[in-house]
């Protein structure tokens, strides 16, 4: 199984990657998972509940990232391996990848 790297979006502040991070947490959080396929995250949007993670699994052969400026930032994930960010705001994060910029994908969080 890929290691992960778990990364919190309490508030519009940027993060650094580790296996948690301190602030508020959530009384039943679920997971959701969204693949780099290549070029593109899939889904392009998930929608989770307050509390939530989402779990981005690289599965092309190239370096990725999954981030948003002043919110979460996965940093380089390697092919094979996964990062996981914690949703603790309710909001819209639109987010794309800081080494191919053309990559994009949105999570919404209810």
């Amino acid at each position: 199984m890929a290691a992960a790297t778990t990364l919190a979006v309490l508030l519009p502040v940027a993060l650094t990657s580790g296996s948690s991070a301190a602030g508020e947490t959530a009384g039943a959080s679920a997971t959701k998972r969204v693949a780099i396929v290549n070029f593109a995250f899939r889904p392009a949007t998930v929608t989770v509940a307050k509390g939530s993670t989402v779990t981005f699994d690289n599965t092309s052969p190239v370096k990725h990232t999954a981030t948003r400026e002043g919110s979460f930032d996965t940093q380089a994930i390697k092919p094979g391996k996964s990062a996981t960010v914690r949703f603790a705001k309710k909001g819209t994060f639109a987010y794309h990848c800081m080494i191919h910029p053309s990559m994009h994908g949105k999570v919404i969080v209810d």
